[in-house]
């Protein structure tokens, strides 16, 4: 299985930021909004564990997802530190949980961010595509999903860098739009 030199990188990063202020991040998010957020990792799962899961559903997980998992199963990122959050990886047993929309054969729910989820097309990845990452609303079927046009490290960097923000839907606006809507 081939290393994820980036989703590495990224959790020890994020990691070494929460270890040097208690753990506790300071984030500045839209319109100059301060806060404070956690960030929870899961303990990891092991080869033999990715090897059973991967044969208990019947496809390969893509490499830089299953480097994440061996780092952590799971996490929660960004919470708020009194009032938690709505930003969860899942771990492996919650993914078989959570993914129950008819038909799922091939999906991967593997994540749920402030009513949408985020999952993976294991057929597309099992194809080679290396964008196989899709974003639904929670309670949309899997067909519903639209493409990110992304795999799990870039997502994952994306989110990170964007402190916990959907940046999924952001849109690029011109200064006259911007001030247009105020």
């Amino acid at each position: 299985m081939e290393e994820s030199p980036i989703i590495e990188r990224t959790i020890s990063s994020l990691k070494k930021r929460l270890e040097t202020n208690n753990n506790v991040l300071i984030l500045q998010l839209e319109e100059g909004f301060i806060t404070e957020a956690t960030c929870t990792f899961y303990e990891p799962v092991s080869d033999a564990e990715l090897v059973a899961f991967s044969d208990r559903i019947g496809y390969q997980l893509p490499d830089d997802y299953a480097a994440f998992l061996k780092i952590a199963n799971g996490c929660r990122l960004f919470d708020d530190p009194n009032y938690g959050g709505e930003n969860y990886l899942y771990s492996l047993e919650e993914i078989l949980q959570f993914t129950y929309e008819e038909p799922c054969e091939g999906y991967l729910k593997i994540g749920y961010f402030y009513q949408d989820n985020i999952f993976i097309d294991l057929n597309l990845f099992n194809r080679g595509q290396r964008n196989y990452l899709f974003v639904k609303g929670h309670i949309s079927q899997f067909s519903e999903g639209k493409p990110l046009h992304m795999n799990f490290e870039l997502w994952f960097d994306r989110f990170v860098i964007s402190q916990g923000t959907k940046f999924w839907n952001y849109s690029i606006y011109t200064a006259e739009n911007y001030y247009s809507t105020r």
